[in-house]
């Protein structure tokens, strides 16, 4: 596949999500006039007020991944069946020595991002404002835990995945080397997230989700890591919230220590879990390069 027909289809794959979003919004919203139309006279102000509620916004997120993963997973299932014969180390991939690697680095990864949360914090405030006002629609509150959970933490992921590395990545892998191929599936990542904290840190990962993807030839290995890295947000945000009965400068200090030795280990981690799929073998056929 040429680099022209690669880019192509990504940006045909990123097309189709937004349009999802886009046109799923539109369907609720009319459901919910017509629902206030035949309940007496709608209140303009209070639809409104569920437009912009965290709860309406998460059960929008959770139908517009489920149309993703129903689209795209029949798709990716597809694909993989009839024209893509490469093997998958799925053995290797639920080892015990891969996913402790897969939860470590995850951690890592995740301690990473509060350092790049804070350079932002620091250099521009107004920015991280916005960015933390978004972050309370994530609140382990807004909906019951089990719920929040699952949308933020099992179900998101599946559908960005197929998207972002079954999908986008996969297919300018055809056209491209790893590198460019990581780097833009990363950047459209960073910018499916629409605002520029998440979208810088989301980019780094969308690089290290492309590379666990080249390592493992597989979307369970990207989904494995995804899932580990939302969760451990939560884990950490509860371990901080244990810790605010230390004294500030003990807490920092840990902090320090903590993010010091997460940058390293983290870089250990994508060196170990390189030698362990170093051995992979990829068998190509010629039909896999047509999509």
């Amino acid at each position: 596949m040429n680099k022209f027909k690669s880019i192509a289809f990504a940006v045909l794959y990123l097309f189709i999500t937004i349009a999802s979003q886009f046109l799923i919004g539109i369907v609720l919203g009319v459901q919910m006039m017509i629902f206030g139309v035949l309940n007496g006279s709608p209140d303009t102000g209070s639809i409104q007020e569920q437009f912009a509620s965290n709860q309406y916004n998460l059960i929008l997120v959770a139908l517009i991944n489920l149309i993703l993963i129903a689209g795209f997973g029949s798709w990716y299932v597809l694909i993989r069946k009839k024209r893509d014969v490469s093997p998958v180390p799925y053995r290797k991939i639920l080892s015990a020595k891969s996913l402790v690697f897969t939860v470590l680095l995850a951690v890592c990864s995740q301690f990473a991002c509060n350092i790049i949360m804070v350079v932002f914090q620091m250099a521009f405030p107004s920015v991280f404002a916005q960015y933390t006002e978004l972050m309370e629609g994530l609140d382990i509150h807004v909906l019951p835990a089990w719920a929040m959970i699952f949308i933020v933490a099992v179900w998101s992921p599946l559908a960005e995945e197929l998207v972002f590395r079954a999908m986008v990545f996969r297919t300018l892998r055809k056209g491209f080397s790893f590198v460019p191929a990581a780097i833009l599936s990363g950047v459209a990542f960073g910018a499916y997230h629409m605002n520029w904290v998440q979208g810088v840190y989301a980019a780094a990962l969308g690089v290290l989700l492309a590379y666990t993807y080249e390592k493992t030839n597989s979307l369970l290995g990207c989904y494995l890591f995804h899932l580990a890295f939302n969760l451990s947000s939560y884990a950490i945000e509860a371990l901080q919230s244990a810790g605010g009965a230390l004294p500030d400068v003990v807490l920092g200090l840990l902090m320090l220590v903590v993010h010091g030795v997460s940058i390293v280990g983290g870089g250990l981690l994508i060196w170990r879990y390189s030698k362990l799929y170093a051995k992979k073998e990829i068998v190509e056929h010629e039909e896999i390069r047509e999509i």
